[in-house]
């Protein structure tokens, strides 16, 4: 089964004081707390290969359809990402402005999660490699190890991004007016 995953925290920080120590739930200790937690209810495919979490949702403003913000986990991402039970995958925290790398749990949970580079972002993908792409302004590319290799720059913000093409060597950029395209090389080419 593949876990579309949306990692959000969605806490208010007026309910995150602890009154015994006066301090308050840090955002790294919010995110983890949201991202092991499993969802209550989720939309599942039809043959099942599917599952998105159902996240809550709550509303700011008039309770009409009109005005007033509503926000969710899957309301507030930019895209999505594969996630299958068992494997670690990299997910970006913006509110740190850190990307950590986690163990998909069976019900979509994030378990072992470890900071993995000091940059978070809109998205994350992942080539052929390893190489570690984070949208955060520009494209910032990290070796496996967490160290910084490169960047792409492109010519508008990037939203969303994502590999693809006949040898997945192509990463899509998605911004709010363009889509971009640009192969990256494998470590064996010249």
């Amino acid at each position: 089964m593949h876990y579309p995953l949306i990692i959000g925290t969605t806490a208010n920080f007026k309910d995150q004081l602890d009154l015994k120590t006066l301090q308050y739930t840090t955002l790294s200790e919010m995110f983890a707390q949201d991202a092991s937690t499993p969802k209550g209810k989720q939309y599942v495919s039809t043959d099942g290969t599917v599952v998105i979490p159902a996240a809550r949702a709550f509303q700011q403003g008039p309770a009409d359809t009109i005005a007033g913000w509503r926000f969710s986990d899957n309301l507030d991402t930019y895209g999505f990402i594969t996630a299958v039970p068992g494997r670690r995958i990299y997910v970006s925290s913006s509110s740190e402005d850190i990307t950590y790398s986690a163990v998909v749990g069976t019900e979509g949970t994030l378990s072992q999660l470890q900071p993995f580079a000091n940059r978070g972002g809109e998205c994350v993908a992942v080539d052929r490699q390893g190489n570690v792409y984070v949208a955060n302004g520009q494209i910032f590319v990290y070796a496996p190890t967490g160290r910084q290799i490169g960047q792409i720059d492109v010519p508008e913000r990037p939203l969303d991004i994502v590999f693809g093409g006949s040898d997945d060597r192509t990463l899509f950029i998605l911004s709010h007016h363009s889509l971009f395209a640009v192969k990256v090389r494998d470590s064996n080419d010249s």
